[in-house]
């Protein structure tokens, strides 16, 4: 009850403050109490909304938890019926009109190593890691979008057989 006080107290006062309130400093009120709940999205990621279109039979299941104090936590189940290897994940931002976005977020590491997992069920567990990019500079820039406007970001996994993207899922 005192988590719930405390937002709507930093709510009050933004909105007294005569300036609108943004998505920075809601997620700042909100870290101070140590009981505020995760933020978590979860996606299913399928081959046939790819970009470019992928003919895979792979799908997942991913879940991006945000934490008090802006981590990013992922969960990402692979179901690899195609028998691919995936190579590596992440989040990417997309603008309005575009088929694909940059890389915000990695979701495996190391950055940038091709991870070649083979076996039919793969599970992903790993705390994203940004990476400055043309439309955030900075993680908190990044992760204020996020926050704001969840549906602007897609989770996918690549494959050596699909390398633009094996599955893909959009946050709601």
């Amino acid at each position: 009850m005192r988590y719930w006080g405390r937002v709507v107290a930093a709510l009050a006062v933004a909105g007294c403050s005569g300036s609108a309130p943004n998505a920075e400093r809601i997620l700042a009120s909100t870290v101070a109490s140590d009981q505020a709940p995760p933020i978590v999205f979860e996606t299913q990621m399928r081959s046939d909304i790819e970009v470019p279109a992928c003919a895979s039979e792979s799908q997942g299941h991913a879940q991006i938890k945000i934490l008090q104090d802006g981590t990013i936590e992922s969960i990402v189940i692979l179901n690899n019926k195609g028998d691919e290897s995936v190579r590596f994940g992440h989040i990417h931002h997309l603008s309005a009109g575009a088929a694909t976005g940059p890389v915000i977020w990695w979701l495996s590491s190391p950055v940038g190593v091709d991870l070649n997992l083979t076996e039919r069920h793969i599970d992903i567990r790993q705390t994203g890691i940004f990476v400055a990019n043309p439309h955030f500079s900075t993680g908190a820039a990044a992760l204020a979008e996020l926050l704001a406007n969840p549906s602007n970001f897609y989770v996918n996994f690549h494959s050596d057989i699909c390398p633009g993207g094996v599955a893909r899922g959009f946050l709601p």
